[in-house]
């Protein structure tokens, strides 16, 4: 398990930090702040939504065990943080809705652990 005070622990975290940003841009990709606007007042879930436009759930549990609870394990604000950088259009929605925000959030953390 990785240590958060280990150099590997370290590494790993900035993997899975790395890889939850990629996932971002990939549930992104073609969905734009409209689209979440939309989802955000019909109170659907993330999942619900890539359902609905084709996308395939991207995996994120071939990441080893000590990143993904660190994924898992993070605050909400620091995934937004994480997000900010890869699809802020997306994450300026995700901060105007907080109730859809904190689903979304637990969705990825939830694909995330599988």
């Amino acid at each position: 398990m990785a240590n958060r005070g280990s150099v590997f622990g370290e590494w790993i975290n900035i993997q899975a930090e790395r890889k939850l940003q990629e996932v971002a841009q990939a549930i992104c990709d073609g969905l734009t702040p409209e689209h979440m606007e939309t989802m955000a007042k019909r109170n659907l879930t993330l999942a619900q939504l890539l359902q609905r436009t084709g996308h395939t759930i991207p995996k994120v549990s071939i990441l080893a065990r000590p990143a993904v609870n660190h994924l898992v394990q993070m605050p909400d604000e620091e995934i937004l943080d994480l997000l900010q950088a890869v699809v802020p259009e997306n994450v300026a929605v995700l901060r105007r809705h907080p109730a859809f925000c904190a689903s979304v959030i637990r969705d990825l953390k939830r694909f995330a652990s599988g």
